[in-house]
């Protein structure tokens, strides 16, 4: 110890055991907030490997724990860049992004206030006599709530089919492609079957002549009395149309619609021509099929949208103050960087010798003005 004073100070040696102190305040410190992390992701239903994986720390043999590696849940970029572009733009015969806007929201579950269309449809009176003050006006509003569920799928990918470098990104990207149309494919359904349910919009009403009827049906007729339906009710005109792929091509041949177009084209319709015939801005044909069958059995495709027809309003530019018939609550937890986001982390089974990829979002999605939607059941 006499020989270790005459090399070093004592105000060095304390120097040293302070910053070793600290060092180990740094690492406890670091510890309890992956732990809390860990503590928050369980909470939220995640598996509990998940929530280790998360929390940015990984179980090892004798249940310690360790830090993550480069290998455990990696957050991988280019392929969270595609997550988000398939759900931002939808995929080919993919509707339902375009019909429920996504909103970013702070709360996993939470309130939200809903204007009664008779508040700000009535005109108050704003005449003010001098040194009076203005009329003040009230509006009438209910409240409902959401909750953004966890959605997650994940592809696995053999360790032996990664080992050829070339090809390692390719079927990274393939796999997760495959996983993405399964969670939009999902997203569809819920969203198809939410809105083709009568109790679910302002009006539902069976077409009492079916469109493929090119001779005593006029869809024409059938649309103005769903526009008249949402204009009287809310003061907006619709300005969208949703049918089924089966239904678009009925009306890109139906007469009464080909009548408006026989002189200044011929052939069968296209989108925008049947959106104008219609009055309406936008026309959404879904061509998602669906196989109903259990595994084994023979297949039974239908389509996701089913036989029929919906007439709504949507605006595009959405926040929680939008005018429109839906949204989809999306929903970022702080334990997770991106409101979509694609992970890569290897099975923990080791003998498996797999490397999953993982696509993961929260969303709940809400009608927050039925009003707005006209459903025809059975147009063709």
């Amino acid at each position: 110890m006499r020989r270790m004073a005459g090399r070093f100070s004592i105000a060095t040696l304390r120097a040293v055991v302070v910053s070793l102190l600290s060092h180990v305040d740094v690492a406890t410190k670091a510890l309890a907030d992956r732990l809390q992390r860990m503590k928050e992701a369980h909470s939220l239903g995640l598996t509990l490997f998940d929530a280790f994986r998360f929390s940015g720390m990984r179980p090892i043999c004798g249940g310690a724990v360790g830090a993550a590696s480069g290998r455990d849940a990696h957050l991988d970029v280019p392929l969270t860049n595609i997550a988000v572009a398939a759900f931002a733009s939808g995929i080919d015969g993919y509707i339902g992004t375009q019909l429920f806007p996504a909103v970013p929201v702070d709360k996993q579950s939470n309130k939200y206030y809903i204007i009664d269309p008779d508040s700000w449809l009535r005109v108050p009176d704003t005449s003010r006599a001098p040194k009076t003050r203005p009329n003040r006006i009230e509006f009438k509003v209910s409240c409902d709530a959401y909750f953004a569920q966890n959605f997650a799928l994940a592809g696995e990918i053999a360790q032996e089919d990664l080992t050829n470098t070339d090809m390692a990104l390719q079927i990274r990207e393939n796999t997760a492609n495959i996983v993405l149309q399964s969670l939009i494919q999902d997203f569809e359904v819920r969203l198809a079957n939410l809105v083709t349910s009568s109790t679910n919009v302002g009006s539902g009403v069976t077409v009492s002549s079916k469109w493929s009827d090119l001779t005593n049906s006029n869809p024409l007729v059938d649309v103005t009395t769903a526009i008249a339906f949402i204009r009287q009710t809310t003061g907006l005109m619709p300005n969208t149309l949703v049918v089924d792929e089966d239904t678009f091509q009925v009306l890109r041949r139906h007469s009464k619609l080909i009548e408006l177009y026989k002189y200044t084209s011929g052939g069968l319709l296209n989108d925008e021509q049947i959106a104008a015939a219609m009055g309406v801005q936008k026309i959404l044909h879904g061509r998602g099929v669906i196989n109903n069958a259990k595994e084994g059995q023979a297949a039974s495709m239908t389509n996701i949208w089913g036989n029929n027809a919906l007439l709504c309003y949507v605006q595009p530019g959405v926040s929680l103050m939008t005018q429109t018939l839906g949204l989809a609550f999306r929903w970022k937890p702080d334990l997770i960087p991106a409101p979509l986001a694609m992970f890569r982390y290897n099975d923990p089974d080791p003998g498996k010798k797999i490397e999953v990829v993982e696509a993961s979002y929260y969303q709940a999605e809400k009608v927050i003005a039925k009003n707005l939607g006209y459903l025809m059941v059975a147009p063709r």
